[in-house]
């Protein structure tokens, strides 16, 4: 009985470190968030409990099988976070922290609370803590943005092409898509370092036959 209890306890601190760092995501308004982190690790760590103490033990019992599994169906859920948004990727810092999320689960099923804390902690810290760390890097390096133009229809991409040379960015991609009523156009550059990204904002807006423009970052 006693082993069950603490196994238990296992279970449920696996929960409450995943349950941390869904918690990040879903403030961030990602996909995968509070709930999805919170199964990875209570499955992550049954699954290793069940490997280790489910199957009698013994010589011949291998804990480590299931666990290695587990990294390997992991994989399969994180890839599902990853997402083509026009020219860009997102969702990768999530598949990455459901891939991280799923080690500490199996951490703690393996009773190694220790590194499945610190570990719970290092990934908070990163996906949290670090995240201005990453806007002072952005202000000081160069910045890849995109940016999604609606125009009237028949408009002369060329003029977007010059204006991102005059103001000396770099274009890395260009997508133009034709309707009935409209050109809807992708830009995908990388802002040199210091340059706001308000300021190429402002002046594609200002474009003749631009209606409106999006900028995703």
């Amino acid at each position: 009985m006693s082993q069950d209890v603490e196994l238990l306890v296992r279970l449920l601190l696996a929960a409450v470190l995943g349950g941390a760092i869904g918690a990040e995501r879903e403030l961030n308004d990602q996909p995968a968030g509070l709930r999805t982190h919170m199964l990875l690790t209570i499955g992550a760590c049954l699954f290793t409990l069940i490997s280790a103490y489910g199957f009698g033990g013994g010589l011949r019992t291998d804990p480590s099988r299931i666990a290695a599994q587990v990294v390997t169906g992991i994989g399969f859920l994180g890839g599902g976070a990853i997402v083509r948004h026009g020219l860009t990727v997102k969702g990768v810092t999530t598949a990455a922290s459901i891939w991280a999320t799923a080690s500490v689960g199996v951490a703690i099923g393996a009773g190694s609370y220790v590194l499945g804390v610190g570990g719970a902690v290092l990934v908070v810290a990163t996906l949290f803590g670090l995240r201005r760390a990453d806007t002072v890097l952005q202000r000081w390096g160069v910045s890849r943005e995109e940016y999604l133009l609606e125009t009237h229809p028949g408009f002369d991409v060329e003029r977007i092409v010059e204006l991102v040379r005059r103001e000396k960015v770099d274009l890395r991609a260009l997508e133009r898509h034709e309707t009935d009523d409209a050109t809807n156009v992708v830009l995908l550059v990388k802002l040199p370092p210091r340059y706001r990204s308000e300021r190429l904002l402002d002046a594609l807006g200002r474009l003749e036959g631009v209606r409106q423009v999006e900028w995703h970052h």
